[in-house]
């Protein structure tokens, strides 16, 4: 008897456990199926979106191309503007460059200047190292002045500006020059109509503008000569808004061709600044208020 209870037993406990192995089984099954459909349904809709992804990007291409063609071609008027906005409309300005720093060179504007019909008596760059040698200013200061500055740099800064517009080179001039703290092209041997300014820096520094950009712009002030702030787009530091708060005109985008015809309508009579940093007025002067007299 007892052996017969065991043998209903194991034959039910043989039961639900082949029903239990069934339904696991079919279960797996049929989870098989439900993955497979959803890796199909996954495949499906990425592929859906490759192929909307693709067409976007033809777009963009196309949109992209036709930008180019736009560029290229305004650049093209540009250039055409550029000869008749500029030729011969500052004719007869006697102009000197100062280049605040030796990180950004401006000699492109140079070549500006002098198609507008202006004379560029000097380019001068005042190099890095007259930040730090000033004990070495000190002395070369007091060999050829007989005077002793405790504000060394702006001091050199404002007699090299003062030589620049009067147009006469001092020994102290020689001396800077020979010892590499500036470079001068051209020549200091007629008084001045104009400043043009280049500055920007490539570390932030506010005390290299109030030591050198300020120095000049109050030294023309003082001898009611004109200047303007002159920046390449690129600049790291920009000085354009300290120029804007000292009334000073600016131009920041001056390697472009609309930078070009800005500086040069600037100078010809129509203040402002002007280009593409966030200081600007707009990108350019309006040529209704342009004027060919000096």
């Amino acid at each position: 008897m007892v052996a017969n209870v065991k043998y209903y037993v194991v034959t039910i406990v043989s039961i639900f456990l082949a029903i239990g192995i069934g339904i696991f089984i079919g279960f797996m099954l049929n989870a098989q199926d439900v993955l497979s459909s959803q890796r199909e349904d996954i495949v499906s809709q990425l592929e859906t979106k490759f192929d909307y992804l693709k067409e976007e990007n033809e777009k963009v291409k196309g949109e992209s191309q036709k930008i180019s063609e736009e560029n290229k071609k305004l650049e093209e008027f540009n250039e055409i503007a550029y000869k008749d906005m500029v030729i011969g409309r500052l004719e007869g300005l006697k102009i000197a460059i100062i280049e605040t720093n030796d990180n950004y060179l401006y000699s492109e504007t140079n070549k500006t200047l002098t198609s507008a019909g202006a004379n560029v008596l000097s380019s001068t760059t005042i190099k890095d190292l007259i930040l730090t040698d000033e004990e070495k200013l000190k002395e070369i200061y007091k060999n050829n002045t007989g005077k002793e500055s405790t504000e060394i740099v702006n001091t050199i800064v404002g007699e090299l500006t003062q030589s620049i517009i009067e147009g006469e080179v001092t020994p102290l001039i020689t001396a800077l020059n020979d010892g590499g703290y500036i470079d001068i092209t051209g020549a200091y041997n007629e008084e001045l109509d104009y400043i043009v300014m280049g500055g920007g820096n490539h570390e932030e520094d506010i005390s290299r503008y109030d030591l050198i950009d300020k120095e000049v712009i109050d030294k023309a002030k003082k001898n009611e000569i004109s200047i303007v702030g002159i920046e390449k787009e690129d600049v790291k530091f920009s000085y354009v808004d300290n120029y804007k708060e000292s009334r000073v005109s600016s131009v920041d985008n001056v390697e472009t061709t609309i930078g070009k015809i800005s500086l040069v309508l600037v100078m010809d009579g129509n203040p402002g600044n002007f280009g593409t940093k966030p200081s600007a007025e707009g990108i350019a002067p309006k040529m209704d208020n342009t004027s060919t007299e000096q």
